[in-house]
Parts: structure tokens; C-alpha cells; sequence
């Protein structure tokens, strides 16, 4: 249950940095825009960790994988085992 509070409040802090993004570009206030921008990083450093969780522990673990895969086809390639032919 504390886990949707926290992530309630960090999808209603981004869209209020939305909102205020939009208006700052319709009006064209600069000062709003760095406004927006702190607010937006304020957001990536502490919002990212609660909003994407699941997301970023997915990509970590294809990124694993991906690293596994890429260091045995280096090693593969290395040797000269890939392009070799079987010999019965």
C-alpha cells in the first residue's frame, strides 16, 4: 500500500512538471522553465527508483544476459570456434 502512495506521488509530481512545462512554453516564461528543469531533475534522482522499479530491473537483467552472450561470442570468435567446421 505504501509503495501506490509513493508511486501516486511521483506520477503526480511529473505531471504537474508536465503541466507547468506546457504552460512555461505557451507563455514563454523562461523563469518557469527553469523552474520545470529543476523539478525534472529533482524527479530523475528521486522519482526514478519508485516510478520505473520493475522497468529498470528488467533492462538490468537483459543487459546481464546481453553481456554473457557477448563475451562468449568474443571468446568464440577468439578461439576460432564459430566459423570452424566439424570434422568426422
Amino acid at each position: 500500500m505504501k509503495n501506490n502512495a509513493e508511486k501516486a506521488k511521483w506520477m503526480g509530481l511529473l505531471f504537474v512538471a508536465l503541466g507547468l512545462f506546457i504552460l512555461a512554453l505557451l507563455t514563454h516564461n523562461t523563469f518557469l522553465n527553469l523552474i520545470v528543469i529543476g523539478l525534472a531533475v529533482y524527479i530523475y534522482k528521486y522519482g526514478n527508483p519508485v516510478l520505473f522499479k520493475e522497468y529498470d530491473a528488467k533492462r538490468q537483467a537483459k543487459y546481464q544476459h546481453y553481456q554473457i552472450v557477448q563475451k562468449a561470442a568474443n571468446e568464440a570468435t577468439r578461439n576460432g570456434l564459430l566459423f570452424q567446421s566439424k570434422k568426422r
